[in-house]
């Protein structure tokens, strides 16, 4: 652990050491803000490319929820929602979309398919 630590530090990285838990740190905080995201545009409140632009210009992250997941890739993104879901017994927090499940099934999967979110030529 040490040695990966030094190796971090010498490419300017800042480490972060915790205990051995389901998941990284950014993927469980990350499913907060993808989960929600979803809600939000399922439920009909905003557009996705709304959500997106909000949080780039409200929230100062360089890419929106829906962006990333096209980026990431849907399919990619599920999975890992899925892996948190079922390491943490199913707890609700971590419980993936269905909308991303009907996108996995239209090949919907972002960048890589041409098709998420947002098309790609």
């Amino acid at each position: 652990m040490d040695r990966t630590r030094d190796l971090f530090l010498l490419i300017k990285k800042r480490p972060v050491i915790c205990k051995d838990t389901p998941g990284f740190i950014v993927n469980r905080i990350a499913r907060s803000f993808y989960n929600e995201s979803l809600r939000i545009v399922d439920e009909g409140l905003v557009t996705h490319e709304k959500v997106d632009r909000i949080m780039k210009k409200a929230g100062g992250f360089k890419m929106g929820p829906f962006e990333l997941q096209d980026l990431i890739g849907i399919d990619i993104n599920y999975n890992t929602t899925q892996s948190l879901f079922d390491n943490f017994q199913n707890e609700s927090r971590f419980k993936p979309h269905y909308l991303q499940k009907e996108m996995i099934l239209a090949n919907r999967l972002g960048r890589k398919t041409g098709k998420g979110f947002y098309k790609y030529e």
